[in-house]
């Protein structure tokens, strides 16, 4: 020892000219830190000053490591960072080498030190590549290896460095095994160097002898290395197993780091990351640096092969392993192999894993039927599944982490919070809650746009599932061309441009489940295919008829194997253009009219209809279609009457996603467009002559088809008041700043400024001056086309079957479903959440007044910072408890016998609880 440290301050001291810049990029500042395959190591070693990145804020992770970046890691394990950018040379180590270069003093250190050699010709080569072998040869040299004697020269060096690292542990933790002969890449470095630091140091005892004779000298050694004994204070520092006489991760040796850096730790005991996988954590000079899973043994995103279960576990290679009543098993962070009932359960069928026998009594997974058939039961495409093996106890599993990302829409977006909903109908679809600009996701997401898709990693955190991570899906787009099916019949995969996919577990379920070649033929476009973070398909966009029911608007003929054909063209119940082959058979409806079908192989068809302009009713498994019956239409309705064939009038209540379809003739007997309007649309009474109700299973209407041009009209121009930003005085006139949200958007246009002083939480109607500044109202009026109203509501005022609909609004008496207390209407003035004061407007007068209100088309502003959008998203938020108070203003038009009478325009979320929030 005393002779390496009179070498450094030779070093040091003799050195001059040249300094390596040290550099202070963090590794959370990497701009390119999400391609880092290694970052634990990547992380530690950035924390200890080794690796810095480049000026431009990246890493390079993938860059090859150069011979003298490899120079300067190894003199910074040995000295320090700051050491081995202090020091200086005077003269050049090697010709290509000159004292100017950037890393001449370290390959200067190097050489000395024996770590390096030069080529033949007397050149080092610094910018050239270093293959992973002659990297590790250096880190086994500063861990106190001679390569003499372990025979690091000459032929099948190689095979000797392969050999002592292996043994070191320097090729541990690596994501696909260690390819020492090829180049190694800067973050593979890190592993390496980390590695090392984990590494224990050897020494040398034993006799080596030189004989000279004559002019021969012959060298015999008789020296082999043993480990380097640690009896400090920093033994246990990196954690081991302990052994023998030694405990809490005391192994009685001298790791690198235990050495050389005396303050980074790598904290002992169970340490699990966010997701439940067993990690490593990090500390430097009692700073945090990090928590890292460790490598997993099994890493798979597919199921297994075979029928059973037990075939599956065969195929991935893990049924002959062993569990015991600790090994755990996580779904996004969910314990499953504990019954848990303090925190929500993740969406999907739960299981609970059974009991497995006490540790020391650990038995074959193949034994347990039940374990196997739950753990099957979540593999599958694009799951990652991830099994640790006991760092102990020999073929014992100690953990096994499921892992489900799930494709959602994003539902808004502020500069505050972004909120998720299902992309459709995702199955199993996780609820999480909204992403706030606090959050670390919140970063990468910020960019998006409401009805954007984004493929989100969600765990559980606390008693919420939280987003962790959101990432852009890869899109296909390209002809739908092959749809194939399992045996069971199910569809699981898709061929789109050319390549075929196939279908992720967690998937948008109705998109995929009646594909067939009949819907192939319908798609009259390009679709779009999403594709998850391992190129499973988990949703389609325009593939075919969304449902087996269709708008008919023209038809046209072709010869098909000599025969004239039909064909339909149309659209389906969400809007999409399609077209079918109905073969020889003759159309007997009208435009306009709904229709449904079915596949069939008959007359040269792809289909045949079912029913052209008589109603098919809908049932508790199917949905149907009856006629609408003739009458006027509010957009404030909550349900509306249609007779069923052979039937009564009867009435149908709006399904959530209820919508309004136009149809426009164009002054013909075709049809020449349509207009599909969200939500229900004010229709004349006459406008309704053969007009249809689609409906759903549950008997909820999902669209009106009404056969007359769209006459929807357009609401006054209202913002809501959040506060007052700021005040100020010009020549007299006082001028006020507010913050203000328009149609659920914060400031889309800046924060306003105007001369009206307007107190705050209170809905305004606006006109924009000359100078850009604002001229505004309060919105109060009790019966005008444009009224406000505070409402407060629970919970259990929300109806069950339309998750839009607040019922008992000042009601008198019980309503269906079942009476949960007065929804409380407020006025402004009243100047109170309970007032209760406020006068919902009737058709006509003496109508009875309305005693539910729809806030399904209105727009959202939430001022809570929870991304509530919607009625429905209250309703199933794990944030608001049934016994808490919902606090709402509302706009809507509140004029007697108006068109729009109740149709609700904006809704502002001021808080929810037991404690109503400040009013103005």
């Amino acid at each position: 020892m005393k002779k390496f440290l009179s070498l450094v301050m030779a070093l040091v001291m003799t050195m001059s000219l040249v300094t390596i810049g040290a550099g202070a990029t963090e590794y959370s500042d990497f701009t390119d830190k999400s391609e880092v395959q290694y970052e634990e190591a990547v992380a530690v070693l950035n924390k200890l000053g080794i690796i810095t990145g480049y000026e431009g804020g990246d890493f390079k992770p993938t860059g090859a490591l150069t011979r003298g970046a490899a120079a300067k890691i190894i003199v910074s394990l040995m000295i320090g960072s700051e050491a081995a950018g202090s020091l200086q040379v005077a003269a050049a180590p090697y010709k290509d080498v000159p004292v100017t270069n950037t890393f001449a003093a370290v390959i200067s250190y190097c050489k000395t030190a024996g770590y390096i050699n030069g080529y033949s010709d007397g050149t080092f080569r610094p910018t050239g590549a270093l293959t992973g072998f002659a990297f590790a040869k250096m880190l086994l040299g500063a861990l106190g290896y001679k390569g003499n004697v372990e025979g690091f020269s000459g032929s099948g060096w190689t095979m000797k460095v392969a050999s002592v690292g292996s043994v070191a542990g320097l090729y541990n933790d690596f994501i696909t095994p260690f390819q020492g002969n090829a180049g190694v890449t800067r973050e593979q470095a890190c592993q390496l160097a980390l590695n090392t630091l984990k590494a224990t140091k050897v020494e040398y005892k034993g006799d080596n002898i030189n004989v000279t004779t004559g002019d021969a000298n012959v060298s015999i050694t008789n020296q082999n290395h043993t480990n380097v004994a640690n009896t400090s204070k920093t033994d246990g520092n990196i954690f081991k197993d302990p052994t023998g006489v030694y405990s809490g991760g005391k192994d009685g040796l001298m790791q690198f780091a235990e050495q050389h850096f005396t303050d980074l730790k790598q904290v002992n005991g169970s340490i699990t990351d966010n997701f439940g996988r067993p990690s490593n954590k990090w500390s430097y000079k009692n700073v945090t640096v990090g928590t890292y899973a460790k490598t997993a043994d099994f890493s798979f995103t597919a199921n297994g092969s075979g029928d059973s279960s037990l075939d599956k576990l065969k195929s991935l290679g893990i049924d002959s392993y062993k569990i015991d009543s600790n090994t755990t098993v996580m779904l996004n962070n969910y314990n499953m192999a504990n019954s848990i009932t303090a925190t929500p359960k993740p969406t999907g069928a739960i299981v609970v894993f059974p009991s497995a026998p006490a540790v020391g009594s650990a038995v074959k997974l193949s034994s347990n039927t039940t374990w196997m058939d739950n753990l099957t039961s979540f593999f599958g495409n694009g799951v990652k599944v991830e099994v640790y093996m006991d760092d102990t106890t020999a073929d014992l599993i100690e953990a096994i982490v499921i892992v489900r990302t799930e494709m959602m829409e994003v539902n808004s977006v502020s500069s505050k919070n972004i909120s998720l909903k299902a992309a459709d109908d995702t199955a199993p679809h996780q609820s999480v809650t909204t992403v706030k600009d606090s959050d670390d996701a919140f970063a990468s997401m910020k960019s998006l746009k409401a009805e954007d898709y984004t493929l989100v990693t969600y765990r559980l955190d606390g008693g919420n599932f939280v987003v962790d991570s959101a990432a852009a899906p890869q899109t296909v787009t390209g002809a739908l061309t092959a749809v194939s099916r399992n045996d069971k019949n199910e569809v699981n995969g898709v061929t789109v441009a050319g390549t075929a996919y196939k279908l992720a577990k967690v998937k948008d379920f109705e998109t995929f489940k009646d594909l067939n070649a009949a819907s192939i033929s319908a798609t009259k476009k390009d679709v779009t295919l999403y594709l998850d973070a391992y190129g499973y398909a988990t949703y389609i966009k325009d593939a075919g008829a969304t449902s087996n029911y269709m708008i008919v608007g023209d038809k046209y003929q072709t010869l098909v194997n000599g025969k004239l054909v039909t064909s339909l063209t149309g659209w389906d119940m969400k809007g999409v253009e399609t077209s079918i082959n109905i073969g020889t058979a003759a159309f007997a409806g009208a435009f306009g009219d709904l229709v449904k079908y079915e596949g069939t192989s008959d007359n040269n068809a792809d289909y045949k209809l079912i029913s052209t302009g008589t109603a098919t009713n809908p049932s508790s498994s199917s949905k149907g279609y009856v006629a609408a019956v003739v009458a006027k239409v509010e957009s404030s309705q909550n349900y509306i009457q249609g007779t069923p064939s052979g039937g009564a009038a009867t009435s149908y209540y709006f399904a959530s996603g209820v919508k309004t379809i136009f149809e426009d003739f164009n002054g013909g007997t075709t049809v020449d467009s349509i207009y599909v309007k969200d939500g229900v649309a004010n229709i004349d009474a006459a406008d309704m002559t053969n007009a249809q109700l689609y409906i759903n299973g549950d008997g909820a209407v999902e669209a009106i088809v009404v056969k007359m041009p769209s006459k929807d009209a357009i609401s006054n121009n209202t913002m809501f008041i959040e506060y007052t930003a700021s005040s100020t005085s010009d020549s007299g006139t006082k001028k006020y700043t507010y913050n203000v949200w328009v149609d659920g958007v914060e400031n889309p246009d800046g924060q306003v400024v105007s001369t009206d002083n307007i107190s705050g939480k209170t809905f305004v109607t606006y006109t924009v001056n000359a100078d850009g500044t604002y001229k505004l109202s309060k919105v109060s009026q009790d019966n005008t086309a444009t009224s406000s109203f505070r409402l407060a509501l629970n919970v259990k005022n929300i109806r069950e079957e339309n998750k839009n609909l607040v019922y008992n609004v000042k009601a008198a008496t019980a309503v269906a479903p079942a009476y949960q207390g007065i929804a409380a209407l407020s006025t402004i003035g009243a100047n109170s959440w309970t007032a209760n004061d406020g006068t919902l407007a009737v058709a006509v007068t003496g109508d009875p007044a309305i005693t539910e209100l729809n806030l399904g088309t209105a727009k959202w502003a939430d001022l809570t910072d929870n991304g509530f959008t919607s009625l429905k998203d209250l309703a199933n938020s794990n944030l608001v408890k049934d016994t808490d108070t919902i606090y709402l203003t509302i706009v809507l038009n509140n004029k007697t016998g108006a068109d729009n009478r109740l149709k609700v325009a904006q809704v502002v979320v001021n808080g929810f609880g037991t404690t109503a929030p400040t009013i103005g």
